[in-house]
Parts: structure tokens; C-alpha cells; sequence
């Protein structure tokens, strides 16, 4: 695997950029929630309910991002620069009614859509106005996504991690200045860590779409007439893939808010300990996902060409740097857990809960990374969507969301515990997953009028 230099330059040159974007983005949910964390319990909770409602659109987007990725990067492999741009037409009209949908409904309904997740009329009162004025960034996100995923797909991976950076930098600037009241700005608290990410995600986006057009790339299209105009053929080929990916993601998301439901509803102090962890998470996460987005790309490339041998090689090999990878960062994420907790104004006692409940991450953290690459990357490439969305939503639903329910309510559990038990889930998704992948039953081009499937043997 590491001997291989072309394997090695193709992670490099794709997965590297990715990661770094992630991890960009990882270090403003980070920043947010440490300078957020100095106003308390109450506020931490807050952040973490909304992170929830905002999971939602993102993870339902991202799953229509990744249905276009999964298009586009075969697309390129053909050079088909006209149907790359109806794919992206085709995402940014579903993703602007879905993201609108949702942002009105949760900018006009704060308290209402915080109510699954907490009974604490402390929490809902000063959550809500955080909530509705986060709702408004669920639009320019949309943007960046679908914007991303195209660029990607085609190889164009460093404009994203530009512009995320650029976030990142505007955010924390704007935390400080907004959430504390420095110099000379007024001192908004919860309000004004809402209002510096809606400008970040929007200044985010408008980099994106400057330098798209300064450099002329694919997604800069010259009338709105390049959009549109799929061919009847694409659009039933993309639908028939793209929609078990949404609809796995939006399960899967709907059982994440389930889990969330249940740490709130033991408590604004389990909430908040769990909360605590998902910045750490998200860097964790963000700095192994390149190879997912990786495993999209270069798989999906090699299928779109009919290089049905190289695609299998690729998919073992990442799968296995990934698990390699994962062990690493999950020692390191452990040693600095203490650490990380510490820095939050909270009592010993949710400080103790959060660094047991990111223990607990650490430990399945190769399970997670291997899922992201088998299923996001490797099953999705060929489109093995439908099979995806049957082994997601049977682990969440069937394993994790009761197993969660089960050991909070009736047991009495400490969250670590219910986190600990809810998470095998992953562990059962992998082992269904990976036997797919040994099967080559996902292994088919997805961009002829008929899609061709790999002679391998089942």
C-alpha cells in the first residue's frame, strides 16, 4: 500500500486538501463552542441543540452533494463538462427548496423546534434566539456544499479549502469582537456567535463563487440555460442512485436527533457533556474523512473509465489506511481528552462526563472511518446506494436508537454508558459493509445509457 507512489500521489493530491478543509471547519465549530463555553451550561446545550436542527439540512444536503460527486467525478472521467453543469443545476434547485423550507421553519419557530430535545425553560428561552438566527445560514451552506461537491469531484479540491479558511479566520475574529464585546463592539453572548457564522458561511460561499468564475471552472456557467436541460436518461439514473443516499442520510441524521432527544432528556448537564465532545469529534472525524472524499473520487473515476480492477484496488487499500490512520488519531484525541475538557467554564462534574463520553468516541473511532470509506466512498461510487440505505437504517434504527432509549430510561445509565452501548451500532454496519465490498457487487459505471457492471465474482 505505501510502496504503491501513485496511490500514494492520488491520496495526496485529493484527500489532503479535503482533510485540510475539514479540519478547517472542524476548528470554527471548535472555536465557536470553547468562546460560547465561557457563558456556561446553559449555553453549551444551546449550541448543541442547534447543531442538531442544523445536522439535519446539512446531512440531507450532504447526501445530495455526494449523490452529484458520485455523477460528476465519473462525468469527468469521460470529460463531459454538460452534464457535470446539470447536475450541479439540479442540486442547487433542490438544495435551495429544502435549505429555504427548513430555515424558514426554524427562523420563524425557534422554541418549537427546540422542543424535542429539552424540557429546561431556561435552555428554550435563551437557546431560541441562537437558534433562529442560525437558521439563516442554512442557505449559503447549501451553496458551499453543492459548489464543493462539483469541484471535487473534477479534481478542483484546494478553492474549498481556501475559502474554509477564510471562514474559519472571519469567525473566530468575529466571536471575539461579538460574543465578548471587544473593542468597542457590543457584548451579544449567544446572539453574536449566531451572527459571526452567518457571515462566515456567506463570505464563504461569495470566495467560492468569485474565484470559480476568476478561474473558470466548471461550475462557471455562463447563463442560467447550462443548468438545466438533463437528459431524460441522467435524470432517472441519478434519481434511482441519489435517492437512497438522501434518504440514508436523513435517517440517519433523524437518528442522531434521537440520540440527542435522549441525552437532553436526562438532563441539561448530559446534554451539555455530550455537546462538549462533538467539536473534538468533529476534528477527529474531519482530519480521516479526506480519505472518504478520496475513496468517492478516485473510485468513482476509475468506474467511469471502466477501470474495474484499479477501483477494487483503491477501495482496499483506502479502507485500510483509513483503519491505520484512525487507530493513531483516536490515541491522540484519548491523551488530549483531559486536556480539551478543561478548557470549558463548567463544573467538574460535566467536565468528568464529557471526557469519559470522548473515551468512548476514541474507542470506535476506526469503526466510524472504515463505515465513512466503505459506504460514503467505496459502496456509493458504483452506485450500491440502495444496499447502503438498507444496512444504515437497519444499525440505527434497529440497534443504535433503541439501545439508546433502552439503557437511558430504563436501566438509568450514565450518558458515557448509553453512549458507549448505543455505539456498536457501528460496529454492525461495518461488518455488513465490508462483506459488500468483498462481494465487488458494487462495482459498475454508473455514466453509460445502460450502466455496466464489473465481472467479478460475487
Amino acid at each position: 500500500m505505501f510502496k504503491d507512489k501513485q496511490f500514494i500521489a492520488d491520496i495526496m493530491r485529493i484527500a489532503l486538501p479535503i482533510t485540510i478543509q475539514s479540519v478547517i471547519m472542524s476548528l470554527l465549530s471548535m472555536a465557536d463552542q470553547l468562546m460560547v463555553g465561557q457563558l456556561g451550561e446553559v449555553a453549551i446545550a444551546a449550541v448543541g441543540i442547534s447543531a442538531k436542527l442544523t445536522s439535519i439540512v446539512s446531512v440531507v444536503l450532504g447526501g445530495l452533494a455526494a449523490g452529484i460527486s458520485i455523477f460528476c467525478a465519473q462525468y469527468w472521467g469521460k470529460r463531459d463538462e454538460t452534464s457535470i453543469r446539470h447536475l450541479l443545476g439540479f442540486g442547487l434547485l433542490i438544495g435551495l427548496l429544502f435549505a429555504g423550507a427548513l430555515a424558514l421553519l426554524v427562523g420563524c419557530l425557534p422554541r418549537w423546534a427546540m422542543s424535542p430535545f429539552t424540557t429546561d425553560e431556561t435552555l428554550l428561552n435563551e437557546g431560541a434566539i441562537y437558534v433562529q438566527l442560525l437558521a439563516w445560514s442554512y442557505l449559503p451552506c447549501m451553496l458551499t456544499m453543492m459548489y464543493s461537491a462539483v469541484l471535487r469531484s473534477t479534481g478542483q479540491v484546494k478553492l474549498p479549502m481556501y475559502a474554509s479558511t477564510s471562514a474559519v479566520v472571519i469567525n473566530v475574529v468575529l466571536n471575539y469582537l461579538l460574543i465578548f464585546g471587544h473593542l468597542g463592539f457590543p457584548k451579544l453572548g449567544l446572539m453574536g456567535a449566531a451572527i459571526a457564522t452567518c457571515l462566515a458561511r456567506s463570505i464563504e460561499f461569495l470566495i467560492i463563487l468569485v474565484a470559480a468564475y476568476w478561474q473558470r471552472h466548471v461550475v462557471a456557467f455562463r447563463h442560467l440555460g447550462e443548468l438545466f436541460g438533463m437528459e431524460a436518461g441522467l435524470f432517472r439514473r441519478f434519481f434511482a442512485t441519489c435517492l437512497p443516499i438522501v434518504m440514508t442520510e436523513l435517517l440517519w441524521v433523524l437518528g442522531e436527533s434521537g440520540y440527542a432527544v435522549v441525552y437532553g432528556r436526562m438532563g441539561t448537564d448530559e446534554i451539555a457533556a455530550m455537546t462538549m465532545t462533538y467539536p473534538l469529534q468533529g476534528l477527529a472525524i474531519g482530519l480521516l474523512c479526506g480519505l472518504a472524499g478520496a475513496a468517492s473520487v478516485l473510485v468513482g473515476n476509475r468506474l467511469g473509465a471502466g477501470n474495474f480492477d484499479g477501483a477494487i484496488d483503491y477501495a482496499n487499500k483506502l479502507i485500510r489506511i483509513g483503519v491505520l490512520f484512525a487507530l493513531a488519531v483516536g490515541g491522540l484525541v484519548a491523551l488530549a481528552s483531559p486536556f480539551y475538557v478543561a478548557l470549558y467554564g463548567t463544573s467538574a462534574e460535566v467536565q468528568q462526563m464529557g471526557q469519559f463520553c470522548v473515551l468512548v468516541f476514541c474507542g470506535f473511532l476506526w469503526v466510524k472511518v472504515a463505515n465513512m470509506i466503505v459506504a460514503g466512498g467505496v459502496l456509493n461510487s458504483g452506485g450500491d446506494s440502495k444496499f447502503v440505505f438498507a444496512m444504515e437504517s437497519m444499525a440505527t434504527w434497529l440497534v443504535g436508537v433503541p439501545s439508546g432509549f433502552l439503557m437511558a430510561f430504563y436501566f438509568e445509565l450514565p450518558v458515557y454508558w448509553v453512549y458507549l452501548v448505543l455505539s456498536f451500532e457501528e460496529l454492525v454496519r461495518l461488518m455488513v459493509g465490508y462483506a459488500r465490498v468483498r462481494s465487488k457487487k458494487w462495482v459498475r459505471s454508473l455514466v453509460d445509457d445502460e450502466p455496466q457492471a464489473a465481472l467479478a465474482e460475487a
